[in-house]
């Protein structure tokens, strides 16, 4: 493990722990939960403490999976095993936690367990799916998403991927981008159409596994280095019938059901950073003392630091409401009318885009009010900013997310 150059002084270094932290998030957030919901954090919190130490942040993440998957840490999104205190909101409360920790393990987690993972639990119904399922959420194997292509970014739906039908199966070919975990992954969660020309009637999703037929490469991201994120190809995979998890014209409703629990959970992690950044600037800025008294006696530093905090929390009695919305409504729900799957598509796209912006301006504040000690390993800044440079990209980027809302603007007008 590399060690630091300290240039911070030992006892501003102390109270910026990360039980530190967690002390002042709690004080904030507590009202906001229930009794066992403030366990939940505990628990979380109290692993994280505990393996922060043991963490070499010149690595890559994947060795830490298996630790969460023990805890029962890999999602708490649905109920796995003994884990039974699951849904949207527990979800979003371990991505808070674990992103103010490591945003970086908080993207390979999500990509694997929720990404890949969840669709196996709301769509597998063979043991060949519930294998993958215990593997993903047990740490024990990574899973990751390819849906993007070169051609299709914001396009998704209109895909180049291309399946066909074979005997016990269905044979993908073609290639995918930004795959979160890809070049490290066991398991792919994969889309491909039938017919090209009709992507809504016949898309099919499935799970592949990486030795039929798949090759990755790896891109350079630097901000988030210890994930590994690619370029994928499919040369003509077998996928067994066994693992589909939707049949042509499921796999379409299906891609677009998985998006709301994504933006919701990357939501969460959002959050993390921003009360990561915010806590460790209001905990150092307390302490520095600049010109003979604390810097957070300047009005230039504790005004911008007061918008921040009420903006923070604001965003975050809004993203728990739209969670225990979705968990109500959605997600323990016996049916799902159309209108409200259409309302918790427009909801999570909202509260990820404030919450993305969120997280990026706040750690640049921060960083900004903070100095220079904010752009070293001296601190947890460092890896926040880096995180929150590609909050805004994943799950649907700026653009994509401001075309959702537009064209709710629009609707609006058709109920007059």
């Amino acid at each position: 493990m590399n060690e630091k150059v300290k240039i911070i002084p030992p006892e501003i270094e102390e109270k910026l722990s990360l039980a530190n932290t967690y002390k002042i998030l709690n004080s904030q957030l507590d009202l906001l939960l229930s009794d066992k919901e403030k366990a939940f954090v505990r628990e979380i919190q109290e692993f994280c403490i505990d393996l922060e130490p043991k963490i070499d942040f010149a690595k890559d993440v994947y060795e830490l999976f298996p630790h969460y998957g023990k805890r029962g840490f890999m999602q708490r999104l649905n109920p796995w095993k003994e884990f039974t205190d699951a849904g949207c909101k527990y979800e979003m409360l371990l991505a808070i936690n674990n992103g103010m920790m490591d945003p970086e393990m908080e993207l390979a987690r999500t990509a694997s367990s929720i990404l890949c993972g969840n669709p196996t639990f709301q769509h597998g119904t063979t043991p060949e799916i519930q294998k993958v399922q215990d593997d993903l959420w047990s740490g024990n194997k990574i899973g990751c998403i390819a849906m993007t292509e070169e051609n299709h970014g914001t396009d998704t739906v209109n895909m180049e991927c291309h399946a066909d039908v074979v005997e016990d199966g269905y044979k993908f070919t073609g290639t995918k981008i930004f795959t979160t975990n890809g070049p490290k992954a066991d398991y792919f969660l994969g889309y491909a159409c039938v017919d090209n020309g009709d992507p809504r009637g016949t898309m099919v999703q499935a799970i592949l596994k990486r030795d039929w037929g798949i090759t990755t490469e790896r891109l350079n991201i630097n901000v988030v280095n210890r994930v590994h994120i690619g370029k994928t190809y499919y040369n003509a995979a077998k996928v067994p019938k066994e693992y589909i998890l939707g049949q042509p014209g499921k796999g379409y409703r299906y891609l677009f059901d998985g998006l709301v629990p994504e933006r919701l959970v990357i939501t969460g992690a959002n959050l993390g950073i921003c009360w990561g950044a915010l806590i460790n600037g209001i905990i150092y800025s307390n302490m520095r003392n600049q010109f003979g008294k604390p810097i957070m006696k300047y009005q230039a530093v504790s005004y911008p630091f007061a918008d921040l905090l009420y903006r923070v929390s604001s965003a975050t009695m809004a993203a728990f409401k739209i969670a225990e919305i979705y968990d109500e409504k959605v997600l323990k729900a016996e049916n799902v009318p159309k209108e409200i799957h259409k309302a918790s598509a427009q909801w999570s796209g909202q509260i990820k885009f404030l919450c993305a912006k969120l997280a990026a301006e706040c750690a640049y504040e921060t960083q900004q009010l903070m100095g220079g000690v904010s752009v070293t390993d001296n601190t947890r800044l460092a890896r926040l900013t880096g995180a929150s440079n590609i909050q805004e990209v994943i799950g649907g980027s700026r653009g994509v997310m401001k075309l959702i809302m537009s064209g709710n603007l629009k609707k609006m007008m058709n109920l007059l």
